[in-house]
């Protein structure tokens, strides 16, 4: 098994405080001189945000259900090349998705990486080592190294966590985040609210120094001793390349133009997919369905990533002239590819919103719930059509959304884009391919393959 450096942070639950720890050690590595890739357990497009905000680096995710355990591997070892390491936010609670052999101990077991525990403190004391107890001896191998407490209280209470630990020859703890308003991160129902909508807020704006001073007295000496002291220094650029942002990545080179809807409303892709698409002579090229009159010049194909469109529906349907301009791409027969989000941004708009009008290429409208609809893991088999006309193998890819289609009679409905267990899901019309799913590429190649094929079938 090859030498790897890094760790994996895991915690008890979901909003144990994994993120919060997980920005920390990738600020005060970066302050100490070592260069760390951040990655993301499981399907997540959120919290890697927050990754690449703190550290600068294009945080990647590790999906077991997607990828083989080899391939994990591949990628860890290719994305922490000439680094110190890579640090892996977990997802869940530690164990949860053993099952299925996607949770966190699964991840850190197939890469050989130390876990680092975050456990939520406040109202705790001597109870910590109990727990910490508990969670290491369910699984032998779980190789917990250390623990980072969150929401402490007093410096004499982090003394009492610290001795309880060490009293019971417990990983010790290695650090810990006090409560401060800083550090209460804001949600909604996908999970945190993206970075990109409240980093200039007053608290937000100041998070990474406050993390560099709760962080000043951990125990770095337990922590570096994770990461390698003298990487070869020779980082390449990166294989997964960054998420869109403001910068076109389409150069000469590239056979194809692919537009990709990018800002507050639409930004949840996974960077392993425009690796893919690069790879087969892509050029992603950035838009904002929020602010841009018009789509891009000379694009072969859009892509409607997923996103938050319901929380700028007035900002949307306002933007008249890039709703025409998307609705008479569709029109002229090119291919529009669109997920979860991207999907409602081509309904008519939302149902209690009849006065904002969306694109309307889907003959329905959305509304909102207040529990989850579908979520968890699946594969899904392209349906042959004139938006998919070939490779009907199955690709991986998963479900998370509360909203739901309203149709107004099932008459409307338009052919299915896949079947998922049998079932079908999501829609064709001409050559735009739009479904609840969001997809990992890489699960299939041969899908990337023809979904190129599209881009070149104007």
């Amino acid at each position: 098994m090859a030498d790897r450096y890094g760790l994996v942070v895991a915690g008890l639950h979901s909003g144990s405080g994994k993120t919060l720890a997980t920005l920390a050690l990738l600020g005060g590595l970066q302050s100490r001189g070592r260069s760390v890739r951040p990655f993301k357990c499981g399907p997540d497009f959120i919290d890697p945000r927050f990754h690449e905000w703190i550290s600068g680096r294009t945080s990647v995710n590790l999906d077991p259900y997607f990828l083989t355990g080899e391939g994990l591997e591949n990628l860890f070892d290719r994305m922490t090349r000439g680094f110190s390491g890579g640090v892996a936010e977990g997802v869940m609670g530690f164990y949860d998705g053993l099952e299925r052999g996607t949770s966190t101990y699964d991840v850190a077991r197939t890469l050989n990486l130390p876990v680092v525990l975050t456990v939520y403190a406040k109202g705790m004391a001597e109870t910590l080592a109990s727990i910490v107890r508990g969670v290491r001896d369910f699984r032998p191998d779980s190789n917990i190294r250390g623990i980072i407490a969150v929401q402490t209280g007093s410096s004499r209470h982090v003394s009492i966590l610290a001795k309880a630990l060490e009293e019971e020859g417990l990983p010790p703890l290695l650090g810990a985040l006090p409560r401060h308003e800083t550090f209460r991160l804001p949600e909604r129902h996908l999970g945190l609210v993206d970075v990109r909508e409240i980093e200039g807020e007053d608290g937000v704006s100041g998070l990474p120094e406050e993390l560099l001073r709760a962080v000043s007295d951990w125990r770095w000496e337990n922590i570096l001793d994770f990461f390698n002291p003298a990487p070869s220094g020779m980082i390449p650029p990166d294989e997964t390349v960054s998420l869109p942002g403001t910068q076109s990545h389409a150069k000469s080179g590239h056979a194809y133009r692919l537009g990709v809807a990018w800002d507050k409303s639409f930004r949840f892709y996974y960077p392993e997919n425009w690796a893919e698409l690069e790879k087969r002579g892509v050029g992603i090229v950035p838009f904002s369905p929020m602010e841009d009159r018009e789509l891009p010049s000379g694009l072969d194909g859009i892509y409607l990533g997923g996103g938050y469109p319901e929380q700028f529906a007035e900002e949307l349907a306002e933007n008249r002239s890039i709703l025409e301009s998307i609705r008479r791409f569709h029109q002229d027969g090119h291919f529009i590819y669109a997920e979860c989000g991207g999907m409602l941004y081509l309904t008519q708009g939302l149902s209690t919103r009849p006065d904002l009008d969306w694109a309307g290429i889907l003959p329905c409208r959305f509304r909102m719930n207040g529990n989850l609809r579908r979520l968890g893991y699946v594969s899904a088999t392209p349906v042959p059509g004139e938006a998919w006309p070939s490779d009907p193998s199955p690709v991986r890819g998963h479900f998370f959304h509360y909203s739901e289609l309203v149709f107004d009679t099932e008459k409307d409905r338009l052919p299915p884009a896949f079947l998922v267990d049998g079932h079908p899901e999501g829609f064709q019309s001409k050559k735009t391919l739009a479904s609840y799913l969001h997809l990992y590429f890489s699960s299939n190649p041969g899908f990337v393959d023809a979904f190129v094929r599209q881009l070149s079938n104007k």
